[in-house]
């Protein structure tokens, strides 16, 4: 007799109620409200990294050159390929709006340079807006990179 007595003292619950789905709607936009930027800052110190290595890459590549060229660097970048760097994606910086290539890289070069050059001139920096206004990569001479 007292199951009897509970079950029927008990309400009918057959799913959720109109004021439970909006609680935790809210709640999912609160929580993603507050992960948004820092997901983007995430994909920018990323695409950041992948085109400093780019440079990198770019750098080794320019110094092979010129070990076999009397010091001489490339009269353009697309020279490099696919002797001195294994490939087209260095030349695409992931924070552009296109795609680089040999043809027409992301980054900026300064032809007429030799290893006997300044160390600290600038060869290769990102072309203006890959990264925005906030920053911009640079290649020395040296093998250094400024952000």
């Amino acid at each position: 007799m007292q199951n009897r007595v509970l079950l029927t003292q008990r309400p009918n619950n057959k799913g959720f109620t109109i004021k439970e789905i909006l609680m935790v709607a809210c709640a999912f936009l609160v929580i993603t409200a507050a992960l948004t930027p820092l997901v983007n800052m995430a994909r920018s110190r990323s695409m950041r990294f992948h085109c400093v290595n780019n440079l990198r890459s770019i750098s080794l590549g320019l110094h092979a050159y010129a070990a076999d060229h009397k010091d001489n660097f490339p009269a353009t970048l697309g020279e490099l390929y696919p002797q001195y760097v294994d490939s087209e994606k260095y030349f695409d910086c992931p924070a552009a709006r296109g795609i680089g290539t040999k043809v027409k890289p992301d980054y900026k070069y300064i032809a007429g340079l030799t290893e006997s050059s300044p160390s600290k001139e600038t060869i290769v920096e990102d072309l203006d807006g890959n990264h925005g206004k906030r920053w911009k990569n640079i290649l020395k001479v040296d093998g250094s990179i400024v952000h």
